[in-house]
């Protein structure tokens, strides 16, 4: 009886501290609103960590928003309608220099993934950065991370952003077709667009960052793309919420690094596939080498972004960022020992 009666008080205290750990550990905002700047390659650790239950794991219920671009998802962190923002880690950086707090948590990709290349039409005419001017570009949107990669290339070549005609086509289907019928001179892009048109011919790489090697060399240095970010106040305010994220984006990331192509396109749901499967398979064998492993930042790449920005943004240019601010890797280094 006595042995019985101790057994029941060691299982009422284990009960009561496993509830006050879950307590401890839940979130404070379970139901989360995502603003994603696209669902292309450089997103799909969100897209994996949806679908594969990874969010709902870590007791949260994420709700994606998707939108034409990286400028109006960050417009519905900025304006209320989004807590979180799957979009380039640059907007931290452009958003520093106007006195705007906003910090990733979590990277998703470690470089762009962008093909920068001239189109069927004008691959005569254009052989160098200098022969773009004048001439018609497109990209996901204007004010884009496709657009600010543009910018870049031309002020290598000594070009401003107003020598060339920049054209929104989207990044999907509305890309192939803009490159195609002619509407295009040259076009920044990303997989799968990219293994699209170039094995249809259409497109003729002027620059390739599809790896860490290829992107150093373009852009002088590490370049993450895709990340997960908030305002510093949502993050102040709720740093069991952030965790259970960057737990659930590292779990995802972590799958995906030892997935097979074929695995990672039949985890993609269909609302966000963004080709059939044959296509995926061959455009993820392309530029996977991308995908963040550990959603870790490396710390030289803020400079290295933020050098781009400069080249071309005299706001940034001007600006005494503290890069440190601009991210923050505790989260998922949390994650990482798990």
């Amino acid at each position: 009886m006595k042995r019985f009666c101790i057994a029941s008080i060691m299982l009422t205290m284990s009960m009561a501290f496993t509830v006050a750990a879950n307590a401890q550990s839940a979130p404070e905002q379970p139901k989360i609103h995502l603003a994603a700047a696209g669902v292309g390659f450089p997103y799909l650790p969100f897209v994996i960590a949806s679908s594969r239950g990874y969010f709902k794991q870590q007791g949260l219920d994420v709700e994606i928003g998707v939108y034409s671009g990286g400028a109006k998802a960050l417009q519905a962190l900025l304006g209320g309608s989004a807590d979180i923002v799957a979009g380039a880690y640059s907007n931290t950086i452009t958003m520093a220099a106007r006195g705007q707090k906003i910090v990733s948590f979590v990277t998703q990709a470690v470089c762009p993934g962008f093909v920068f290349g001239v189109t069927k039409a004008s691959h005569d005419k254009i052989k160098t950065y200098a022969d773009l001017k004048g001439k018609r570009i497109g990209v996901s949107s204007p004010g884009s991370s496709f657009h600010m990669g543009v910018n870049y290339l031309l002020s290598r070549a000594g070009l401003k952003p107003e020598d060339v005609s920049i054209i929104g086509v989207g990044s999907s289907s509305g890309a192939v077709a803009a490159a195609r019928s002619g509407q295009l001179d040259a076009i920044m892009t990303n997989d799968p667009v990219a293994t699209v048109l170039q094995d249809s011919g259409d497109l003729f790489p002027l620059a390739q960052m599809r790896n860490v090697k290829d992107t150093q060399a373009t852009l002088g240095g590490n370049y993450p793309e895709a990340s997960i970010y908030a305002t510093k106040t949502f993050i102040d305010k709720n740093p069991k919420t952030v965790q259970a994220i960057a737990n659930a984006m590292v779990a995802a990331e972590k799958w995906m690094a030892q997935a097979t192509p074929r695995q990672v396109a039949d985890a993609v749901p269909a609302q966000y596939a963004v080709a059939d499967k044959a296509v995926f398979v061959q455009a993820y064998s392309n530029m996977h080498q991308c995908l963040s492993q550990d959603g870790l930042m490396a710390a030289d790449a803020p400079k290295t972004v933020r050098n781009v920005l400069a080249a071309f943004d005299p706001t940034v240019a001007a600006a005494n960022i503290d890069l440190s601010t601009t991210y923050d890797n505790s989260y998922v280094q949390r994650a990482n020992k798990h």
